[in-house]
């Protein structure tokens, strides 16, 4: 029979082998002390494959119960715990404020996340203030292809005009009103456009917002339909919705006179009407559909 120090012992590992986000506290952590006998003790797995628990595990509409408070325009740390970095990749910040519904971007990390255990990030000055989801999401390198995702309940508050100085409010970053940043980048759970992540390369993501931080070379992803079209609401991804087919329909249909081949990997190439953008991948156009709310596309530049 195990002793009680050996069974610790596994569980520990078991908890802190994989990566998952330590501060803020996400829903159903077993690293909260507040969540008492409701905590995931699989925390650390990744997203099924299927997309059935995409968002947030599942989890995206339990009780609010806030583990952190942010003020607009505040400055804070993510942090995270874990060893089994997957050789780093590509991960994302972003807010949602319909219980998951949409998410959008607030920092992007490219290359070598997560092989260090803190982030700073910012939240937009202009951010909606009330109760949101704090979402940190991870495309590993290595390995299966896997998407993490880990959602914490926090509370927007409003930041006081004095407390962040005029230069870092004159940043391009906060030049950027929160309505016009991208979606989250989706991939390995059946979602929007069928992406799939590279195994030995680092997600280069297709719109990464204002707040950028690392790079890579490549794209690190393919994807078989149209990726992400900006803010669609997520429900059921293993059902696109008819809206959805209309607008890959729209999209393909906007693109057809466009050349299928392309030199510069990585590259942007816009829509002929500023709205429709597509990248290049190993020398072949792959359309993105639309560009986000309030941007256009012109000369290979999302703005």
């Amino acid at each position: 029979m195990w002793s009680l120090f050996a069974i610790w012992v596994v569980f520990v590992h078991h908890i802190l082998a994989h990566i998952q986000m330590s501060n803020p506290y996400p829903i159903r952590s077993p690293l909260d002390p507040e969540n008492g006998d409701n905590r995931d003790y699989s925390y650390t797995n990744p997203l099924s494959a299927s997309g059935s628990d995409f968002p947030c595990k599942g989890y995206q509409s339990d009780p609010f119960r806030p583990t952190a408070t942010y003020a607009a325009g505040g400055q804070y740390q993510l942090s995270l715990q874990g060893s089994a970095t997957h050789g780093g990749g590509s991960c994302q910040l972003s807010l949602s404020y319909d219980t998951g519904k949409t998410f959008t971007v607030i920092k992007s990390i490219e290359g070598g996340c997560p092989l260090t255990s803190t982030y700073e990030f910012t939240i937009p000055s202009d951010a909606p203030l009330g109760k949101a989801l704090f979402v940190w999401t991870w495309f590993n390198k290595i390995g299966n292809r896997e998407m993490y995702m880990n959602c914490a309940q926090v509370i927007i508050e409003q930041g006081p005009a004095n407390k962040f100085s005029p230069r870092k409010e004159q940043h391009a970053r906060q030049m950027v009103s929160y309505s016009s940043r991208p979606s989250i980048f989706i991939a390995n759970v059946h979602g929007p456009g069928e992406c799939v992540t590279i195994a030995g390369d680092e997600v280069k993501f297709p719109e990464p917002g204002p707040d950028v931080e690392g790079s890579v070379t490549g794209v690190g992803y393919t994807c078989s339909v149209v990726a992400n079209p900006p803010q669609l609401l997520y429900g059921d991804l293993s059902t696109p919705t008819s809206t959805y087919v209309t607008s890959i329909q729209s999209t393909i249909l906007g693109l057809s006179s466009m050349s299928t081949s392309c030199s510069t990997n990585g590259a942007i190439i816009c829509g002929a009407t500023g709205q429709t953008w597509s990248v290049c991948n190993d020398g072949t156009v792959t359309s993105m559909g639309s560009v986000a709310a309030g941007t256009s596309c012109k000369d290979g530049v999302i703005s």
